[in-house]
């Protein structure tokens, strides 16, 4: 299997069968936290999404279900989740892509991302924190190193404490990677892994003799920079400019490297 994730949204929402609508409007965030946490590889990528689609099947950040009743019966004076307050139940219940719970949790993650977490719990609810959380607890868990080896029930275990909705995390992951394979290598905006990392040295080197549209930002995220850079390589080397890079355009983007290197 490649290594860069090369789905767009409407792709990820065939595969996993989530709202379209709410998986082009969280995406985004998604792969922007992915990049920031080092997930930037197909497995790792692929790790994240079906986490997302087996926890919450409407991709978008929820509260738990359940009532403050269940609430404090569940996580009231659970010391092992920091609730030593009255009330702490019901304020830290769980939240977010991946139901973060418990005071001490929030105030961890509120202390790695710089948010005020413990102060104001409901804004493990907005879409911006609640993708650098779910992207920070796969970090700190090496949970990406377990994706790479196709350690899956590893993965669930991680985030779910055992194997709760394993098939459907299982045919999730199975749906993802065949929705990628059939993808090929072709690559375009949005897509994350090491192939945009090459593809953007490709481009740089035109660059040094063609002006780039844009400045590109080096790293593994194929963003509206590189875009307008393949659509001006493929202008001006007589290429339907698509801002896709399928095989004719990677053959030609390598042949105008090595001459770059050549002259």
């Amino acid at each position: 299997m490649g290594t860069t994730f090369n789905l767009d949204a409407a792709g990820i929402a065939a595969a996993t069968g989530c709202p379209a609508a709410n998986v082009k409007r969280y995406w985004p965030g998604i792969q922007a936290s992915c990049v920031e946490h080092g997930l930037t590889d197909r497995a790792s990528v692929i790790a994240v999404i079906a986490t997302i689609a087996t926890e919450v099947g409407s991709f978008e950040p929820i509260n738990e279900f359940g009532n403050d009743a269940y609430f404090t019966e569940h996580y009231e004076n659970r010391t092992d989740l920091g609730n030593a307050q009255p009330g702490d139940g019901v304020r830290y219940h769980g939240r977010g892509f991946i139901q973060v719970t418990g005071r001490a949790n929030y105030r961890g993650y509120g202390e790695k991302l710089g948010v005020a977490l413990e102060d104001e719990p409901d804004l493990a609810l907005d879409p911006s924190v609640a993708t650098r959380i779910l992207g920070r607890y796969f970090k700190d868990r090496g949970i990406a190193d377990d994706a790479r080896r196709a350690d899956w029930k590893a993965v669930r275990k991680k985030v779910n404490g055992g194997l709760n909705g394993w098939d459907r995390f299982s045919s999730l992951v199975e749906r993802l990677e065949q929705a990628t394979e059939a993808a090929g290598d072709a690559l375009a905006e949005g897509s994350i892994g090491p192939g945009v990392v090459e593809l953007k040295a490709l481009l740089n080197a035109w660059g040094r003799e063609h002006p780039l549209p844009k400045p590109i930002k080096p790293g593994p995220f194929f963003g509206p920079a590189t875009t307008a850079a393949v659509k001006a390589f493929q202008k001006a080397n007589k290429i339907q400019p698509t801002g896709r890079v399928g095989q004719k355009t990677r053959i030609a983007l390598e042949a105008a490297a090595q001459t770059e290197v050549t002259h």
